[in-house]
């Protein structure tokens, strides 16, 4: 195996590392925790609660949506809806 440059490394890795991923379309009827709990009135750790009680009884489906979260990231989000 031939030596190669630092540089020449870092560039490498660099361009194999960039996320080209692009954040998903989240459909209307799907919420996140806090936009459940907004419309709530409620503090987003009472709505999870509620939310994962909804899951666990089957009134509700969970999927996760890659979605921006910051600046840069994607990140994937639970998102909730109603059976």
């Amino acid at each position: 195996m031939k030596p190669t440059k630092p540089d020449a490394d870092l560039a490498a890795w660099c361009a194999a590392l960039a996320s080209t991923e692009k954040p998903e379309t989240v459909p209307p009827e799907w919420k996140t925790t806090a936009e459940i709990g907004a419309m709530l009135g409620l503090s987003r750790c009472n709505a999870s609660r509620r939310i994962h009680n909804a899951v666990a009884a089957g009134r509700c489906d969970v999927k996760r949506f890659r979605v921006q979260s910051g600046q840069r990231s994607i990140y994937p989000v639970p998102h909730y809806r109603l059976k």
